[in-house]
């Protein structure tokens, strides 16, 4: 099939269809973003396995040990927006020139955040691809979106030095500046002591120092509100007038941010609790991120506030001034936001709000020459895959994924190699020059579809990466699927609760140094704006160790293990009873690094490790149970009732009460109670009836906010009871066999 190939786009008849999946399959003309690949068997971009898995089952963010300072998120100081009028009527047109003006007013608009919004969409960032993935499609923020917001994608980079000597000295008159304000009663060269500096000064570098406290506040902005010295060279060129890229360095920030966040809701999924209950995991989000949000509501009907009527000139941020809106719970709202979801907000009209000149009504094919139009000349840079360059970082760039977002159609994207081996390197990738004849534009009301295979492709992936987060959610609740680990240990998980809190209440209240004591796992700093403090203590070093501890911590106990040794305990010493009353094969042990419980639910059980033969790896349960002799009475046997009761009487019907038990088990094992439907987790079929160890089972069904607290409750209450039954059996056949007055 023959191909039109020009500026990174693809032309050719393909076989169409609806992203949501509605309508019938069309053969038409369709034009494509490259670099796109024409057949499921090339190597196609993967998403990657953890993307939608790695994420705490429960979206409730008030109650996560997780604290995010939004340091980029800046709100306009009292006296900006009057200093922001009166550079502007001396500067405007150099504003224009340098290609500020718009992203300068933005500044005076008040954004109020939605945290729920912001780490619902933060849940499905994916840092491989650079962009959400939601069950219904891929979407990201775009340097169209930064292009929109009044950023120019053209223009220097904006590391690039000063060439004259002019230039250097307003620099040096800047640092003078700050340093001065270093040697005052302030000891730092604060926004608002800066702007109280030069706001009205009359100074020859006032505009300069305006630009810098712009800079500083709303495009780089730092973790601390001071002005940054690195600034100063971009400040000075754009008060001349020059062009300077800060769109493509802004979206780095954004992506590095949002990988961070990523990776800190990730590890809540892990960590059910930290060693304190006023102790967090905080990190600190550098980047603007009230962008993330702008973008979020122009395109989620659900999210998006009332908005107000803008003026002619004001940006279209100004619609959102001090708007905010409240929604229940944001991961179900963007799951099934598919239908709803506006691919191109700012293809559509909107009142005082000029449309760019790449929204055109009809498609066309401009020419690249030397009179290419400027806005048709960044809108293509909007369209092509590159990398970039921030203050410390380098972002890829990839566009191809999410080609209905500037209204083409989608194909399958192909894999792009990375340019990013120096900061000189990766900016060239992202300012080549534009070598085709003629640019493509679509028409601004045209609703983009994807191919068959993309389709086919798409629905795959989400299988495959659902059947993974169920598998990941089954090895944490039942953890049988570790390689190596036998029928006994999966049966273990549901033994020994009662033992394990009988420890940990030794332990607490000062228990002998047999008790074993484990390190709290201690989790990695993957950049210095994040730490873990407690509310109590913020002025501590920050620098300090991150402390978190697994579920374990729930039931209070601690376990202390020596260089992957750990230090394991018998179940029967530690119930009170003699360790010649359990088989040698049955040992209690506490693993870090497995934990049995899923983030979110308590610890109601310990470990049970069998250190027999592994041959025995293939027997069920109860057949396991039987091969070691553990046997158990029923208490209504017990020798309180008689003292001459059989214990061969009793071995019986101890081994009824197991049996039932463990066949609950085996079909649980066997995944005969466990399904993997959208709707659900997990579910065990059976009721539960008073008295009755037949039905002895609990129905779990888990909501689509993820997971019944209620029912989870009754699951562990059950559990409990069970165990404590087993407990009091136990101790019953040691009386039964030793005699009533053998020591415990």
């Amino acid at each position: 099939m023959e191909e039109i190939v020009d500026f990174g786009f693809v032309e050719r008849e393909e076989i169409m269809v609806s992203p949501s999946g509605d309508g019938n399959p069309t053969m038409r003309l369709a034009h494509f973003l490259q670099p796109t690949v024409t057949t499921i068997d090339e190597p196609v971009f993967e998403l990657p396995s953890n993307c939608i898995s790695s994420v705490p089952p429960n979206f409730e963010p008030k109650n996560w040990p997780l604290e995010v300072k939004y340091n980029g998120w800046r709100n306009p100081q009292k006296e900006w927006k009057a200093w922001v009028e009166k550079m502007s009527s001396l500067h405007q047109s150099t504003w224009n020139t340098a290609g500020i003006r718009e992203a300068i007013w933005s500044s005076t608009y008040k954004i109020q955040r939605n945290n729920d919004l912001i780490l619902g969409l933060a849940e499905k960032w994916c840092p491989d691809t650079k962009s959400f993935i939601f069950s219904w499609g891929e979407a990201t923020v775009t340097l169209e979106d930064l292009l929109i917001s009044g950023y120019s994608v053209l223009g220097s980079p904006f590391f690039s030095s000063l060439d004259t000597k002019e230039l250097k000295e307003v620099e040096e008159q800047l640092e003078h500046a700050r340093k001065e304000l270093n040697r005052s009663s302030s000891k730092k060269p604060d926004h608002s002591g800066w702007m109280k500096k030069f706001k009205g000064s009359g100074s020859n570098i006032e505009h300069e120092a305006f630009l810098a406290l712009w800079l500083s506040r709303f495009v780089f902005p730092g973790s601390f509100s001071v002005i940054g010295q690195a600034v100063f060279p971009i400040a000075v060129q754009l008060s001349r007038g020059t062009r300077i890229a800060l769109a493509p360095a802004i979206l780095a920030s954004i992506y590095r941010d949002l990988g961070l966040l990523k990776q800190r809701i990730a590890a809540l999924a892990e960590f059910e609790i930290v060693a304190d209950e006023n102790e967090v995991l905080e990190i600190s989000i550098c980047s603007p991120f009230q962008l993330v949000q702008l973008w979020a509501w122009e395109r989620f009907v659900e999210f998006r506030p009332k908005y107000k009527l803008i003026k002619n000139g004001e940006p279209r941020c100004a619609q959102w001034h001090e708007k905010i809106i409240g929604v229940g719970n944001v991961r179900k709202v963007l799951d099934s936001a598919g239908v709803s979801f506006n691919w191109r907000p700012y293809a559509k009209t909107l009142k005082n709000w000029k449309l760019p000149q790449f929204y055109a009504e009809q498609e066309m094919f401009v020419s690249v020459d030397a009179d290419l139009p400027e806005e048709f000349e960044s809108f293509a840079l909007c369209l092509r895959s590159s990398e970039l360059v921030g203050l410390d970082c380098v972002e890829q760039y990839l566009p191809h994924r999410v080609a209905m977002q500037f209204g083409m159609d989608q194909d399958l994207p192909a894999c792009v190699a990375r340019a990013n081996d120096t900061r000189h390197a990766a900016w060239s990738c992202y300012s080549k020059p534009i070598t085709c004849a003629n640019l493509y534009i679509p028409p601004r009301l045209y609703e983009a579809d994807v191919t068959a295979r993309y389709s086919k492709w798409w629905k795959q992936s989400m299988l495959g990466l659902k059947h993974e987060c169920e598998i990941a959610l089954l090895e944490k609740t039942f953890p049988s699927s570790t390689p190596g680990r036998s029928k006994a240990e999966k049966f273990s998980c549901f033994v020994g609760s009662k033992t394990a809190l009988k420890i940990a209440k030794h332990n607490k209240e000062g228990g002998s140094s047999s008790s074993s004591k484990m390190e709290p796992k201690r989790l990695k700093r993957t950049t210095e704006s994040i730490s873990m403090k407690t509310s109590k203590q913020k002025k501590k070093d920050p620098s300090g160790p991150v402390t978190l501890v697994s579920p374990l911590k729930k039931a209070k106990t601690t376990v202390e293990t020596s260089k992957g040794k750990e230090k394991v305990c018998d179940v029967s010493a530690s119930a009170g009873l003699s360790s010649k009353m359990l088989p040698p094969s049955l040992t209690v042990k506490k693993e870090l690094n497995d934990s049995p419980v899923p983030p979110g639910f308590a610890l109601k059980f310990n470990l049970v490790e069998t250190t027999e033969s592994v041959d025995k790896d293939n027997l069920t349960i109860s057949e396991m149970l039987r091969s070691n002799n553990v046997k158990f009475m029923d208490r209504e046997k017990s020798p309180s009732h008689s003292q001459n009761f059989s214990s061969s009487m009793a071995d019986n019907e101890a081994t009824k009460f197991v049996e039932t038990q463990t066949e609950l088990m085996d079909k649980i094992m066997h995944n005969e109670c466990v399904k993997g439907d959208s709707g659900t987790v997990m579910e065990y079929a059976a009721e539960s009836k008073s008295g009755s160890l037949d039905n002895d089972v609990v129905r779990i069904r888990s909501s689509e906010s993820g997971g019944n607290k209620h029912a989870t409750e009754l699951l562990e209450l059950q559990f409990e009871d069970r165990v404590s039954r087993v407990e009091r059996i136990f101790a019953e056949l040691k009386a039964a066999k030793l005699g009533p007055s053998h020591p415990s």
